[in-house]
């Protein structure tokens, strides 16, 4: 009888029940709630040849809709995979949001005044296009701007509605505007209008909608869970009173929230989409039971969702684990350990929550001798923000190093142009090639614009003051001068908060590296050298190309599995981060981690370390508040934290940057905003720390200042513990608290 079913029946047979209730659903709006691993491709793409084959919608009638060009290929070959005699189904429209649209306005542009050669813009052009507007800006400078105005695109903000989301000022509204009005006078499109203007052309022609609506008969929606305001507003046009249409996805995997995702569009589907069924794909067929229970106590914590509950039919296995460990080195060395049990390299991956969080395993995988691949970003050392910082200190240890002298002396801006920088080497003739030296020759010789003499002369001052910092035994305080007074913390800090990256805090692990040294100026040439040493060993490979342990985001794992699965810095401050601290972002914390959780198949062990260096300085950290969301019994635990038990955590008020720190970052940034608020501001000729002043120190706890050197911008003050333990600090940069008043 079996040999007599068709390939359909027999791929139905294959399903779950809920699975086979999803392929069989036609008659309704349909949610399908695919919860991780549970199958979800194979339940959409049986769906359309399920519509294909048996109820005879023609292919072409078919609209697909997925987020990459890879799952939109992937989708299209699975589906004809399915049907290998039906040539038709080539004809399905499996395309991404972005191909849709452009597909739509080739069609039916002139009816909103769009020439149907319209050329689309990637990011690159739109930023041309942006800086032709306005050429006295560099491209570097616009490219936030452009973000900006894609991220108010995809929310359909105009220039003025952009204002009420965006800490914005008035020049925005006006780039935006003419950025607006150049990109319609050329008639061309950027990425984000190949949905906008399909929007609008849906709205203000009736008739195209009409035939979009009589075209497609079935829309389906991969990933549902990842769209934005614009892509929900374009599917509400597309569908119409006889079209079925169903959606895929997980708010649970929500975890896009910073590129524009909005979870309401998939909690909300029922009410924008009256007599809508709901189906829930819960069995998962990688993880074993016990990772999913883990997984299942966390999500249910959050409070907007859909309700659902991940089961396995494999049981056994081990149960997870919780190591809290003294620091970052021993959270690296215990995981060693742990893949030396049976060197399952390549099935093994390390989660962090950010790109910043990788020194201390990349340093330990070198020195034991794990083979290790960095997957979505460069390796620490050869990041942008990183390479700067690095070409400060190989030119404060060596001012001859012209490679970086080019790159940092004009680095952010100072006014210092290749001719400049050209002029200053000239000078190096008569300075036995000392670069700073001939900077400074160049300045007593007003052989600059003023403009670069001024930027001259302060880099000069600045490298002068870090080394005399290290010079004296402050490795730690006078690299933090270096990249704070240098401007590339807040250049790099802006460019996060525009761009949602997180390259400051890269900045911030450097110092953290170089902490483990020697505080002098021996301790930074030893630093230097063995990273040279280290960087010529490695050789130039792509480390994506390379078998071994993988090192990934948490974000980056998304749609990804393995045997044995890692999630480190389980602590507040650094997840959730001290900047997500409103609801929202606590639920999407609590979603990243759920995605880490569940990419376990075999085996998940999660850190939580004591302390942890911030800037270099050793403080004490708290347990993630995630950790106490998880049943104990669930879980084996092997040390202690160092504050309260499993449930402790607090919530530090941060008091921000200061009045130096620009006008458009957020107040507060990072694992611990008061670490970063080392600015004191000296009020008149008094000490900004006068001897027998009480402080305290996240790393030392309670002191008292026993002595001070110095004044002004080179006060510096020692300190004795209760513990005992004696310090030095610059006085302005001291990461100290005073106790019992200012």
């Amino acid at each position: 009888m079996e040999d007599m079913m068709g390939p359909i029946e027999t791929y139905l047979k294959q399903l779950n029940e809920p699975q086979r209730e999803a392929v069989l659903e036609n008659s309704r709006p349909l949610l399908m709630l695919a919860g991780a691993g549970s199958g979800k491709t194979r339940v959409i793409t049986t769906k359309i040849a399920y519509a294909i084959e048996e109820l005879k919608i023609p292919p072409y009638r078919i609209l697909a809709v997925t987020f990459t060009n890879k799952a939109a290929t992937e989708m299209k070959e699975r589906v004809e995979a399915l049907l290998p005699d039906n040539p038709d189904v080539k004809d399905c429209n499996i395309r991404t949001f972005h191909s849709f649209g452009a597909w739509l306005l080739r069609r039916f542009g002139s009816e909103i005044g769009l020439e149907n050669n319209f050329t689309i813009y990637d990011d690159a052009d739109s930023l041309s296009l942006l800086a032709s507007i306005y050429p006295s800006y560099k491209k570097r400078e616009l490219e936030p701007v452009m973000k900006r105005i894609s991220y108010a695109k995809d929310r359909m903000l105009s220039p003025g509605e952009a204002m009420k989301g965006f800490q914005a000022d008035l020049l925005f509204k006006q780039m935006y505007e003419r950025y607006e009005e150049k990109l319609r006078a050329v008639g061309n499109l950027d990425f984000a209008d190949l949905i906008g203007r399909s929007i609008e052309l849906l709205r203000d022609a009736p008739h195209v909608q009409q035939w979009v609506h009589s075209r497609f008969e079935m829309i389906m929606v991969d990933e549902y869970q990842d769209s934005n305001t614009a892509q929900f507003l374009l599917l509400k046009l597309l569908v119409g009173p006889e079209t079925f249409v169903g959606v895929v996805g997980d708010d649970d995997q929500s975890i896009y929230r910073f590129r524009g995702a909005e979870v309401k569009n998939i909690l909300t589907f029922a009410s924008s989409f009256p007599k809508a069924r709901t189906i829930k794909l819960e069995q998962n067929y990688r993880s074993t039971t016990q990772i999913l229970d883990v997984a299942n106590s966390i999500i249910s914590k959050n409070a907007d969702r859909h309700d659902k509950n991940l089961w396995s039919a494999r049981e056994g296995g081990r149960k997870p684990k919780l190591f809290y460990v003294h620091d970052e080195e021993d959270e690296a060395r215990r995981i060693v350990t742990l893949l030396r049990e049976d060197h399952n390299y390549n099935g093994s991956a390390v989660l962090y929550r950010t790109n910043a969080q990788s020194v201390p395993f990349e340093t330990t995988f070198k020195r034991y001798g794990i083979p290790y691949k960095v997957v979505g970003a460069l390796q620490f050392y050869e990041r942008e923000e990183v390479k700067d910082a690095l070409a400060l200190l190989y030119l404060l240890t060596n001012p001859k190093d012209e490679v970086s002298f080019r790159r940092i002396i004009n680095k952010p801006a100072r006014g210092i142009g290749p001719g400049s920088v050209d002029k200053i080497i000239g000078f190096a003739l008569q300075t036995d090639g000392d670069l700073l030296r001939a900077a400074a020759l160049a300045v007593q010789n007003r052989t600059l614009s003023p403009k670069a003499a001024q930027g001259a002369e302060l880099a000069v001052r600045l490298i002068d003051e870090g080394r005399k910092l290290i010079v004296d035994g402050n490795l730690v305080d006078g690299v933090t001068f270096l990249i704070r007074e240098s401007g590339l913390y807040e250049h790099y800090q802006e460019q996060d908060y525009l761009n949602t990256t997180a390259k400051a805090g890269n900045l911030e692990a450097l110092v953290n590296a170089l902490s483990a040294y020697e505080s002098s100026f021996d301790g930074l040439v030893a630093f230097l050298e063995q990273l040279t040493l280290d960087r010529t060993t490695l050789g130039t490979d792509d480390p994506r190309d390379k078998d071994g342990v993988t090192l990934i985001t948490m974000h980056n794992t998304k749609g990804l599995e393995f045997d044995r699965v890692f999630v480190t810095g389980l602590e507040e401050g650094l997840f959730p981060g001290r900047q997500n601290e409103g609801d929202e972002d606590i639920q999407e914390e609590r979603r990243i981690f759920y995605v880490a959780v569940t990419r376990a198949r075999n085996e998940l062990y999660l850190f939580s370390s004591r302390v942890r260096k911030i800037w270099g300085r050793t403080t004490f950290q708290h347990p993630s508040r995630f950790i106490a969301d998880i049943d104990p019994a669930l879980i084996r635990v092997e040390g202690s934290p160092s504050f309260g038990g499993y449930n402790s955590f607090t919530r530090r008020e941060s008091s921000g940057w200061g009045s130096s720190g620009s006008s458009m970052i957020r107040q507060g940034f990072g694992p611990d905003a008061k670490q970063f608020e080392v600015r004191h501001e000296q009020q008149g000729d008094a000490p900004l720390f006068p001897v027998g002043q009480k402080v305290y120190s996240d790393a030392y706890g309670e002191g008292e200042v026993v002595a001070l050197r110095g004044e002004g911008e080179r006060e510096a003050i020692d300190v004795v513990f209760a513990t005992g333990k004696k310090a030095s600090y610059l006085s302005r940069f001291a990461a100290l608290d005073r106790i019992g008043g200012e």
